[in-house]
């Protein structure tokens, strides 16, 4: 029985435009083919061909009452949203696509255009974010589309050499080298924000692309100091409240590779700290990294 409905199908399928191009209904570049095959019922569903990605195309053929029922719709989903499509959970083009996840990102930070002597080290400045909820949005037929989400991000930058972060009895952050003998451990910035990234998004067959801006709300920064002096002896300097820019924007573009994994990278024109107090060792933030 169901070998018979899909022959009658296909063979519905070919001359279903038979007022058109000599009883032959031909369609070049489907993007979607869908089948769909069951005892009483065998449904044929094609979305877009060459040169229209809203064409659409359904045949179906039903018994009922011991009689083969065939029927054509043409474009019918242009204006009608059938349940199928609506609800599908296929991320495939040109279905529609509405998706809420979640993800985590690591990545190596930079400073550019630091005002101070020596460089922010990448190798040890690193960047943990997780984006709680990331909300997708494309239409049906449409492979551009825009995404929103809110998330939270741990920035760590280390200076090289044998100079440290230092904040000033006026509240000013400054640069300053060790005295003579002494070893540096570590010296470094924190920073925690909370992130609402805003992404224009396009997905292709292999290959998907994001661009657009991340608002970070600077909620905590600090300055830690580790050291050892010609004596041998450890010291550690913690300093709060460095004033950082409350509300920081960074410029965000990802790169997915087959629904896997995402390149990032983020840019910030603007600096991380007021200009009334952290001038002295003022920079942009720049970072690179994963997104799992």
């Amino acid at each position: 029985m169901k070998k018979l409905l899909l022959f009658l199908l296909l063979a519905n399928t070919i001359t279903a435009n038979a007022q058109e191009k000599n009883d032959t209904l031909t369609i070049l570049k489907p993007q979607k083919v869908r089948i769909i095959t069951g005892d009483s019922i065998q449904k044929i569903k094609v979305y877009g061909r060459e040169n229209d990605n809203r064409y659409t195309y359904e045949n179906t053929i039903q018994l009922v009452d011991s009689n083969y029922v065939s029927s054509v719709d043409i474009n019918k989903d242009k204006w009608n949203f059938d349940f199928m499509r609506k609800h599908s959970k296929d991320t495939g083009y040109p279905l529609e696509r509405n998706i809420l996840h979640t993800y985590l990102g690591f990545g190596l930070c930079q400073g550019v255009g630091a005002n101070y002597n020596g460089s922010i080290s990448m190798g040890s400045s690193w960047e943990i974010s997780w984006t709680i909820f990331d909300c997708e949005k494309f239409g049906y037929g449409k492979r551009s589309g825009y995404s929103y989400g809110f998330g939270l991000n741990w920035r760590n930058y280390r200076i090289d050499n044998r100079s440290r972060f230092v904040k000033l009895d006026d509240g000013k952050l400054t640069q300053q080298n060790l005295p003579e003998g002494y070893e540096n451990d570590f010296s470094r910035i924190k920073v925690f924000s909370l992130n609402i990234p805003v992404m224009y998004r396009y997905r292709g067959d292999k290959v998907s692309f994001g661009l657009g801006p991340v608002f970070n709300f600077n909620t905590y920064a600090s300055i830690k100091n580790r050291y050892r002096d010609a004596d041998g002896k450890k010291h550690k300097e913690l300093y709060k409240h460095i004033h950082q820019r409350p509300v920081t924007v960074d410029i965000m573009a990802s790169v997915k590779f087959i629904n896997w994994v995402s390149i990032y990278v983020k840019y910030s024109p603007m600096t991380l700290f007021s200009s009334t107090y952290g001038d002295d060792i003022n920079f942009h933030p720049l970072s690179i990294g994963i997104i799992l």
